[in-house]
């Protein structure tokens, strides 16, 4: 009798220690939408990584979709943070967010200019280093083209369209780093109070995840997502040679030189297939997500 006894306790306590393995407690997924985005333009996502990375839970930020999208990027910034914290406070052992597009580049705003406990950071092809091309421009102003946007991009009214917030004309710098009120601020060009405080917070990064790929077709040049971008003929000038990294204004060549910066070039997706291409998913984001 007492055998069976202890033979039943064992068993409990084994269900009980596998049951507690099964549910490992993984940190939350937050993930931003991109321009133009609906609501549910991230679900598929959000529920592969919850079928396949089981006990992540998931938060796709349920806000400023279809033309919302369009607002200045330093209020989407403040909107989104101000969803994102109360899960922040919740995780005392941090966050992992994605930012799709131009969910990326407010992500980074977040990641630089606002409190957080962002362990990493996945950047699923975002501009991060700007757009310049027509492609783009085609899927939300089909009037412009690449060589005359400046015009409108580039004026304090321009600049109330989240576009132009990130929009780096090479052969326009002057009047890119003169009205542009977010991109070159985000990468420390311009001198400022915030200089040390975004170099403290990106630091606080423990990856980055940078994806993106040759055949994206919207992002222009698709390098920006490598945090790569044109020179003033139109060549590409690659992350490592770009002078915010040189100079390490806001600390990406630190992250690099710490091993910190995982970068994948997948070649075959569209822009708009990247959070729908199930290998990119398995392969470039599932293996982050500690």
């Amino acid at each position: 009798m007492l055998l069976l006894i202890i033979m039943k306790v064992s068993f409990i306590l084994v269900l009980t220690f596998f049951s507690v393995l099964s549910c490992t407690a993984y940190k939350p997924v937050v993930i931003v939408h991109g321009v133009w985005d609906l609501r549910f333009s991230l679900n598929f996502l959000a529920d592969h990584i919850e079928e396949h990375h089981p006990g992540t839970k998931v938060h796709v930020i349920d806000m400023l979709h279809g033309w919302k999208s369009l607002a200045p990027l330093w209020y989407q910034v403040k909107s989104f943070y101000s969803h994102i914290k109360p899960i922040m406070n919740a995780s005392k052992d941090g966050i992992i967010l994605i930012g799709y597009s131009q969910g990326g580049i407010i992500s980074r705003g977040i990641v630089e200019s606002l409190d957080h406990n962002i362990t990493t950071f996945i950047s699923l092809s975002s501009p991060q280093a700007g757009q310049y091309g027509d492609d783009f421009l085609r899927l939300i102003f089909p009037q412009y083209i690449k060589e005359t946007a400046y015009e409108v991009f580039y004026s304090r009214v321009g600049q109330r369209i989240s576009v132009a917030n990130y929009w780096n004309d090479p052969h326009h710098q002057d009047l890119y780093y003169k009205y542009s009120n977010y991109l070159p601020y985000l990468n420390n060009e311009i001198s400022g109070s915030q200089k040390s405080e975004y170099l403290k917070n990106f630091m606080k990064l423990k990856k980055l995840v940078l994806i993106g790929g040759p055949d994206d077709g919207v992002i222009t040049p698709w390098q920006s997502s490598h945090f790569g971008y044109f020179d003033k003929d139109e060549n590409v000038t690659e992350m490592r040679d770009q002078v915010f990294y040189q100079k390490d204004l806001f600390g990406l060549r630190t992250l690099d030189k710490a091993g910190k910066i995982k970068i994948y070039e997948v070649a075959g997706v569209y822009h708009t297939d990247w959070h729908h291409n199930v290998s990119v998913i398995k392969d470039c984001i599932l293996p982050w997500l500690d």
